[in-house]
């Protein structure tokens, strides 16, 4: 026996030796709760049986975030959204990190992997309570990746309420799959996007409910555009800040100065 248990009494023998799944339910939920979407695909559910079971808790799948981590490091709890704004990173990088860990976990070979079965297994798992999708704007790039997330969403999720894809690309057809799976969402972030007017439009027209819309430092429309500002006047947070019709150097190749709309 560990010396150390020698003065030990008996009580505090037995409460030394408690094991994991002796735990009240509130205390590992509210531990596993903080994990990352992450950590719950690649890391709990081997820890044993116990932890695995856990792990199947529908409440922990509510706020999906891919990755977890941005490339500077910080952990992003998706509860914070939209109340931190801090995200400026791609992380595009980190998010092919985890796929490819998780194709090479399961044993799937990489050329038969595919995104959007892994999102929407994890949405799966939240038995349709999924509420919130954060991923890297790698994911919008592929098309019909999002159409079928989104639909799937749309489909399963009838609390879904927040979006959040920057530096994403996003075409008619993206905007058009946004409004037309879950047009009842209340956050979308899709900022430092590349996104047209004529899109943007399209969002504010079909996504009536939205109580947050930030589309800052975003390429295809002008920070200042009055006819955005007028249209979206019924969402609580509607962020332009800082985007433009072209990048830098765009602007620099076509040897003109920025003007703002009227």
């Amino acid at each position: 026996m560990d010396h150390h248990l020698l003065h030990l009494s008996s009580a505090d023998r037995r409460t030394s030796n408690r094991k994991w799944q002796d735990l009240p339910k509130d205390c590992w939920v509210n531990i596993l709760d903080k994990v990352g979407t992450e950590c719950l695909l690649l890391s709990v559910p081997f820890v044993c049986r116990t932890w695995y079971r856990a792990s199947l808790t529908p409440c922990f799948w509510k706020r999906l975030v891919f990755p977890t981590e941005t490339q500077k490091g910080t952990v992003i709890h998706p509860w914070s959204f939209p109340v931190s704004t801090s995200d400026d990173d791609d992380d595009s990088s980190c998010f092919d990190y985890l796929t490819r860990k998780y194709a090479r976990e399961f044993g799937i070979e990489w050329s038969r992997f595919c995104v959007s079965k892994l999102i929407k297994f994890a949405v799966n798992r939240s038995r349709g309570e999924t509420q919130f999708l954060k991923v890297p704007g790698i994911c919008s790039h592929y098309m019909n990746v999002m159409r079928d997330v989104l639909e799937h969403i749309g489909r399963n999720c009838r609390g879904f309420e927040g979006l959040h894809m920057s530096h994403a690309l996003v075409d008619v057809d993206l905007a058009n799959d946004i409004v037309k799976y879950v047009p009842k969402i209340k956050y979308l972030c899709l900022r430092k996007a590349k996104i047209d007017k004529s899109e943007l439009i399209v969002l504010i027209k079909g996504c009536r409910e939205l109580e947050v819309l930030d589309v800052r430092g975003c390429v295809g429309f002008t920070e200042r555009d009055r006819e955005l500002a007028n249209l979206g006047a019924h969402i609580g947070e509607f962020m332009m800040e800082g985007s433009s019709l072209f990048t830098p150097q765009e602007w620099e190749i076509a040897g003109v100065i920025q003007v703002d709309e009227d």
